[in-house]
């Protein structure tokens, strides 16, 4: 069965172009291209997609493939990325691989491409393992901030529950609650719980961040 592929991409020649090649390979096939970080969530939200090659910047000064690398992996999606940009700087690539991208090419290396995604594909690959294991200390290290009472308030906003079920399960007075959820907002500089708990499944990679 052919690899199924979406090219997220600004550069409408190089868009071009890179389907042409990859079309030409055995086994890959592009099934769309699109220029923006909203259609390629819809896509990928509502077609089975194995790959997304992914350019970071899609709009000048902002990292919108970075925005939606880091969304694909909060909802779930299966879809693979790979990021392809001309940008270098360590900072730029840890991001990458944060957000949840599995692989990152150059495209000036563009020939590396075809093997990349076949590599991806494999479910127990190096890259892959290794990205796994990154992505889960990323996270143990943003619940490492919390205290053993902080992370039982977090476990519970993060099922759903208010300040008046928190109080009932923890068997905590208003005052003791507010007092460690003002804790909580201040070590990740947040103004709800519901955002702290989007920091920590980003793995610290947070919206203004990703705005520089």
């Amino acid at each position: 069965m052919e690899i199924q592929i979406l090219i997220v991409e600004d550069d409408a020649v190089w868009r071009s172009m890179l389907a042409r090649f990859l079309n030409s390979e055995p086994g890959l096939q592009v099934i769309h291209t699109t220029a923006t970080k909203e259609e390629a969530l819809a896509f990928c939200t509502s077609h089975t997609v194995d790959v997304v090659l992914m350019d970071l910047n899609l709009t000048e000064h902002h990292l919108d493939g970075l925005q939606a690398t880091l969304e694909l992996s909060l909802t779930g999606n299966e879809a693979r990325v790979i990021v392809l940009t001309s940008l270098a700087d360590e900072r730029t690539i840890l991001d990458a691989f944060t957000a949840g991208a599995i692989q990152y090419v150059s495209k000036s290396d563009f020939r590396l491409i075809p093997g990349t995604i076949r590599e991806a594909m494999r479910s127990r690959s190096p890259q892959s393992v290794l990205v796994r294991e990154f992505l889960r200390l990323k996270e143990a290290e943003q619940y490492n901030r919390l205290t053993l009472a902080e992370k039982e308030i977090i476990s519970l906003s993060e099922a759903g529950n208010g300040r008046q079920a928190m109080m009932r399960s923890l068997r905590k007075s208003e005052g003791t609650l507010k007092n460690q959820i003002t804790s909580i907002l201040r070590k990740f500089n947040s103004k709800s719980l519901k955002e702290v708990v989007r920091a920590i499944k980003s793995r610290g990679l947070t919206d203004r961040e990703l705005e520089l």
